[in-house]
């Protein structure tokens, strides 16, 4: 299937084409691989290239999840205030992921200044907002002050983000509200909490490991987990036929826990498989060996928030 580009519909001719600069050119012509090998070649001397393409009021989707995804492979300030710019935009996912790479203290106003009130804070760009403030290198209180009012927030999305975000910052009773969350009855925020813990890289902390071990005996269906999967470049990839789009609460915190603690497993971890009662048992007892508490029950249920 051909990818869409910044361009209008209209063709270009050969011509037009051969005088746009190199990245332009090679977006046109869908050379997607060869765009991207430019930009990492080119790092910081590619922005103004960069910054033309998405001031076109026709870029497409497709061309500014890929720009943003090429944002990513610079570590400079100029590359971080572009994705700081864009991370309630067009940048998404990529602009978070990139800003917890590449944490510079500079571009934290330009968070800050992206923050909604917290009556209005709904979805998941104010939710990635929170989490990408909560991993800049300012102080941590400046960080605790600017999320802690959204632990108001009537959105569940933002909520969950903000007790991550203090979570993440060590702030007194946020490991504790993690824990009722993650006995919530709700499919859809069970879902939204075990998303929040996998794609803003809590799987690389492993003071978050207790927490998702009772998760390992929760049998609840999570909502079209691993439906999507988002590649380098920003583009989206449907991973799953119909009949797997569904994957169990603890099919995740096993993904989760084997990555955050580097676990030696005779099996392939996958995105969206429901792995069977052997293999939970096998990493319950690699747990249980290198000295953690392991029972055999899930969370109580809490009622949905």
């Amino acid at each position: 299937m051909m990818l869409p580009t910044f361009f209008t519909t209209q063709a270009a001719s050969a011509q037009e084409v051969q005088a746009m600069p190199t990245l332009a050119q090679l977006i046109r012509q869908e050379k997607w691989d060869e765009a991207n090998t430019y930009c990492r070649l080119q790092q910081n001397e590619a922005i103004p290239e960069i910054k033309a393409i998405l001031a076109n009021p026709d870029i497409s989707d497709t061309t500014e999840n890929f720009i943003y995804g090429c944002l990513r492979q610079f570590r400079t300030l100029e590359s971080a205030q572009l994705l700081a710019k864009g991370l309630t935009e067009g940048g998404a996912y990529n602009s978070a992921y990139g800003l917890v790479e590449n944490p510079r203290p500079e571009i934290y106003p330009i968070l800050k200044a992206q923050q909604k009130p917290v009556s209005s804070a709904k979805g998941g760009e104010q939710a990635r907002l929170l989490l990408t403030m909560a991993q800049i290198l300012v102080p941590a209180e400046q960080r605790i002050a600017d999320i802690q009012p959204y632990l108001g927030a009537k959105d569940y999305e933002v909520r969950t983000s903000a007790i991550f975000g203090l979570a993440l910052l060590d702030q007194p009773g946020n490991m504790e509200r993690l824990t009722h969350e993650l006995g919530t009855d709700s499919r859809q925020g069970k879902w939204i909490l075990l998303q929040v813990f996998y794609q803003f890289r809590a799987w690389r902390i492993p003071k978050f490991v207790p927490l998702l071990i009772p998760v390992l005996n929760d049998p609840q269906p999570l909502e079209d987990i691993g439906v999507r999967l988002y590649l380098p470049d920003g583009s989206e990839q449907s991973m799953t036929p119909e009949e797997l789009r569904y994957c169990r609460a603890r099919d995740y915190a096993l993904n989760i826990i084997a990555k955050t603690l580097k676990l030696d497993l005779p099996f392939k971890l996958e995105e969206h498989v429901t792995y069977n009662e052997e293999q939970r048992e096998l990493v319950k007892q690699k747990l249980r060996d290198l000295g953690y508490t392991v029972t055999n029950e899930p969370y109580p249920v809490t009622p949905e928030s």
